[in-house]
């Protein structure tokens, strides 16, 4: 199975008490050594460092580990309105990069860096806190080769916590949304803040909610930016990925199409998936094989228009099982052609989330895109974000499923292992391989969902998802909005990610939510209605 690029388009039962603990009590403030930030920090007065905290909260006395912050203090003192904590999800997104990188990703409305102490800390068992040490696997023969493609297989849950061991037995176990909530908590306490607001993303809607019901009376305001469920924690939410990307796909070739005298990939979604198509046949061999969007009159072949949208519902019905014929002769025709190995295609996945680069990865597409000069980049630059990639991949492999609570959907393992083996299609394979059980299986969860509940805090949080997110689909936003009492805002169209994402509008309600603890807005429009 190709873990790698499965792990590159990746981008929680037991019960819980929220009463007061000896955990949660007064605790000495940890020391802080400050070093110098990673190379791809690059805002004005970032300053960065670790601490030490225990491996295990339950064993204060036990090993220890580091972890690492970036803290860029606000840079208007006279309007400093407190610390804003934050974290981009994941799990295992690079917090350096959230807050400390300018110029590429997230671009903070000036309102928030002038009135806030922005603090990321970096989740344990990435680089700059204490890392996950993962050893490779080195098979000597042929039989050692063949059950490690096995184990990998039908085990490899198991066999990723075993070999990410290292020299700290049990550190891969400890890597929960728990004690990440635990380590902020340590973090404030270093940097000698009474309280902290909360700004998180994704996967940090969860873990940034979790603080906040932990520490309610170290909690002011929190914003959750594309809330996920906890409840499909992790097998379940990964399968309601599946017609998310689907339909965000199809949001895509809708742009394109709306733009055609822009970008000339076709007047209709279908004509647009169609020139795509082409361009990764070009690349591979082979096309793609997920499903086509629905077909309109414009897509009848000339002398058909008669024939109306019937005909055009009949080419729809028969799209996925065509695209699946067209592979299975492209590869007879091309041994060894796969889509995987598409360029185009990986970056189509990883793109779809962010409206905002829609327009680059059409250009793209259709050979339009100057290039950007981002391969002079400084050789510091580049391996930081490859050592963020693989960390990233090694961490979701272990925290993903140290927190699985729903089952496994057995349904999914013929698809897992088509997509994985035969097709590589990276809109099959890592919703197929995770929500089939494949990728957990002998690794059983080693804890429940963290506690939820935001009836204690002062501000109601402020919560944003929008309609057309791939990643943390519409349908499951209640779910944490119940928990923690949230405001809701709707943005009405695609995108997973808003804050400092270039939707302005989202910008002004949550500078007015974090100055005021409120706010009245309830819907926001799309990225590109701003």
């Amino acid at each position: 199975m190709n873990w790698t690029v499965l792990a590159a388009v990746l981008t929680t039962g037991l019960t819980v008490s929220l009463a007061a603990s000896p955990l949660a009590g007064a605790q000495p403030s940890p020391a802080v050594t400050r070093e110098e930030c990673p190379s791809t920090v690059n805002v004005a007065g970032a300053e960065c460092g670790r601490f030490d905290t225990p491996m295990r909260y339950d064993d204060p006395s036990g090993p220890t580990i580091s972890v690492g912050y970036v803290r860029i203090p606000a840079a208007d003192p006279s309007s400093r309105r407190g610390a804003l904590f934050g974290n981009p999800g994941g799990p295992g997104g690079d917090a350096y990069t959230y807050f400390g990188t300018e110029g590429i990703g997230f671009s903070w409305p000036e309102e928030i860096r002038n009135e806030w102490d922005l603090v990321a800390v970096q989740p344990r068992g990435l680089m700059h806190s204490t890392p996950l040490n993962c050893q490779s696997p080195d098979p000597q023969t042929p039989v050692d080769l063949a059950r490690l493609q096995f184990d990998s297989t039908f085990s490899g849950g198991g066999l990723t916590r075993s070999l990410c061991q290292g020299g700290r037995p049990g550190y891969p176990e400890s890597i929960t949304t728990e004690n990440n909530a635990r380590d902020w908590d340590a973090a404030r306490r270093a940097l000698g803040y009474d309280k902290i607001s909360i700004m998180g993303l994704s996967y940090g809607t969860y873990l940034g909610s979790a603080y906040a019901s932990m520490f309610p009376e170290r909690t002011d305001r929190v914003v959750l930016d594309s809330a996920m469920d906890p409840n499909l924690s992790w097998q379940a939410l990964m399968r309601t990925q599946q017609g998310g990307y689907e339909r965000a796909l199809n949001d895509y070739f809708a742009f394109v199409a709306a733009n055609d005298a822009t970008y000339g990939m076709g007047d209709t979604p279908l004509k647009a998936y169609q020139y795509w198509s082409n361009r990764i046949v070009a690349e591979t061999g082979t096309n793609p094989t997920v499903t086509p969007p629905p077909a309109r009159v414009g897509d009848l072949p000339p002398g058909l228009e008669l024939a109306g949208q019937a005909a055009a519902d009949a080419i729809t019905a028969t799209g996925k099982a065509r695209v699946e014929g067209d592979g299975i002769i492209s590869r007879l025709l091309n041994p060894g052609a796969s889509q995987v190995t598409s360029p185009l295609l990986l970056t189509t996945r990883m793109t779809l989330p962010q409206p905002q680069g829609w327009d680059t990865l059409a250009r793209m597409t259709n050979g339009s895109l100057e290039p950007s000069g981002a391969s002079g980049a400084p050789q510091a630059v580049l391996e930081e974000l490859q050592g963020q990639q693989i960390a990233l991949n090694q961490l979701q492999a272990v925290q993903m499923c140290n927190e699985n609570i729903t089952p496994p959907d057995y349904g999914l393992v013929p698809a897992a292992l088509w997509s994985s083996y035969v097709t590589g299609d990276l809109f099959t394979m890592p919703n197929a391989v995770i929500g089939s059980g494949m990728y957990c299986s002998g690794a059983g969860a080693v804890t429940g969902l963290a506690p939820l509940d935001g009836s204690r805090l002062a501000h109601r949080p402020l919560q944003i998802n929008a309609t057309g997110d791939p990643q943390t689909v519409y349908s499951g936003h209640r779910a944490l909005a119940d928990a923690m009492g949230s405001q809701v805002v709707t943005v009405h169209g695609p995108g997973h990610g808003h804050v400092g994402l270039g939707n302005k509008a989202v910008d002004r309600i949550v500078v007015d939510y974090l100055r005021n603890g409120f706010t009245g807005a309830t819907d926001a429009p799309e990225f590109f209605e701003q």
